[in-house]
């Protein structure tokens, strides 16, 4: 049985195949899923319950959250479980179960934003700061609302 560092790990991965290469922000997608699919008790089997409304500025680096959510969720734009709404700073998304009353809005912390625009500016590789957003706690990275 793997623990739970080894399945990020793994989702990771897969997140980084489908998009192409690996990222801060993928890997935030990957974690804000994983925090949803956790809180509102969502095991792989029940991912076709699933929708998800992302908000973000629709531009690199920051879209690449939207390859982690399809991967770590399934909830694709092709789908149509995935909602992509532009916004100008702020990096969210809401996750709903459809057969339940249940929802949680995920935001990213703008102090983190801020973080990985710095260490972009000075050359760190993205490999190192995905990795990095890898390590850091939940609580670190999102402020998280039940609705």
């Amino acid at each position: 049985m793997l623990d739970e560092k080894e399945v990020l790990t793994l989702e990771i991965k897969n997140a980084e195949n489908l998009h192409g290469h690996l990222g801060p922000f993928l890997v935030i997608g990957v974690k804000m899923a994983r925090l949803a699919k956790k809180t509102l008790n969502v095991d792989n089997d029940k991912l076709w319950n699933m929708h998800v409304i992302a908000e973000l500025p629709l531009i690199t680096p920051f879209s690449c959250v939207l390859d982690g959510i399809q991967a770590a969720t399934k909830c694709t734009i092709g789908n149509r479980k995935l909602e992509v709404r532009n916004s100008s700073e702020a990096i969210s998304a809401i996750f709903r179960l459809k057969s339940q009353d249940k929802a949680l809005k995920i935001y990213v912390k703008k102090h983190v934003v801020e973080m990985l625009k710095e260490q972009f500016s000075k050359g760190v590789p993205n490999e190192e700061l995905a990795w990095k957003i890898a390590a850091m706690p939940e609580s670190q990275l999102f402020k998280v609302e039940n609705r």
